[in-house]
């Protein structure tokens, strides 16, 4: 190299990616499914790491996911259900470049082609695979995981990796209360790894942890509404719907942008109908009602409290169920 050369391409400079400039490309994490199609070994469950302290059950369940010649699949492959169908999709939802990463309880952070075993683990707490049962024992479990190789050496094995080894790129994380928890200490240190820190978003529930709020996105439950789906997809869908408005223009990329998109969703959603007020019935009106429709032939309780809801009464189950019981008693005796 010239002098010149040198002066103009100062050492280093070429590996320095904190100057290089933002690329369009994305990362998007997205919690793990409880659900596998395939059948989960009795030793893969976290449940059956009895008798252990805490950081032995750690390594005694990576030994066992780390047993070689066991049945495995791509996670992508593994996980089943309403939430993973669309999350599989949102790596091509985008425009530009994407890689989809699983955040899981039970391997940690990996690409979704990575082949794993089915397991059982989870980050919600008081279940029976849960691994922790405190937010700082959910916070050293992931700690630990992060530490491990792993299924795919080589790839990140935390949020913090993720964002070291891409710092012009955007993370998107889609993470549900429990794993957000989880992952809080990692999600903070990652950001200040990012060039532009307003590219690291994570879109989920709000006020999750006060520490983390100005990094997400919020996802309410009457947003439903306008992404369709059930509450167990929600946050996935409302993902796959924002993702999908951005352009190769790194600015539409940033947390600001998304959620002023994610605003617009929910400004979008239809207000609740009212309620329908219904006339209240007191015992006598029930039983008049109850009682020809009973002689007239067989019905049900359920059947008749709906035909008579229909027609703008009300009466609660409960009453009206026992005032059933008596009228059919008594007409059948």
């Amino acid at each position: 190299m010239t002098e010149a050369a040198a002066d103009e391409h100062p050492p280093g400079a070429a590996l320095d990616k904190s100057r290089a400039e933002p690329s369009a490309r994305m990362h998007i994490v997205v919690t793990c499914a409880n659900r596998k199609n395939l059948a989960v070994p009795a030793a893969l469950r976290v449940g059956a790491l009895t008798g252990y302290l805490p950081r032995q059950r750690l390594t005694e369940w990576i030994r066992r996911l780390s047993e070689p010649g066991q049945p495995s699949a791509a996670a992508t492959s593994l996980y089943a259900g309403e939430h993973w169908t669309t999350a599989r999709q949102l790596a091509t939802s985008v425009r530009v470049e994407a890689q989809l990463w699983v955040c899981s309880a039970g391997y940690g952070l990996i690409p979704a082609a990575a082949r794993v075993r089915p397991y059982a683990a989870t980050f919600a707490m008081r279940e029976e695979d849960s691994v922790g049962q405190s937010s700082t024992e959910n916070r050293d479990w992931w700690r630990g995981l992060s530490g491990w190789v792993g299924p795919e050496p080589g790839a990140p094995r935390s949020f913090y990796d993720l964002a070291r080894a891409n710092p012009n790129d955007t993370l998107i994380a889609v993470l549900s209360n429990a794993y957000l928890r989880a992952c809080a200490d990692d999600l903070r240190r990652a950001v200040g790894q990012l060039r532009d820190p307003q590219r690291l978003t994570i879109i989920g529930p709000a006020q999750t942890d006060p520490d983390l709020d100005e990094l997400v996105v919020g996802v309410a439950a009457p947003m439903r509404l306008a992404v369709g789906g059930s509450l167990l997809a929600l946050n996935v869908r409302v993902a796959q719907c924002l993702v999908g408005l951005v352009t190769a223009d790194p600015s539409t990329h940033r947390r600001s942008h998304l959620r002023a998109l994610a605003g617009e969703l929910a400004a979008a959603v239809p207000p609740p109908a009212p309620r329908a007020q219904r006339e209240r019935m007191t015992d006598d009106e029930v039983r008049a009602f109850i009682r020809p429709l009973t002689v007239a032939g067989p019905t049900s309780a359920t059947r008749l409290l709906r035909r008579l809801r229909d027609s703008g009464k009300s009466c609660e189950q409960a009453r009206f169920k026992q005032l059933f019981d008596e009228i059919s008693l008594d007409v059948h005796c």
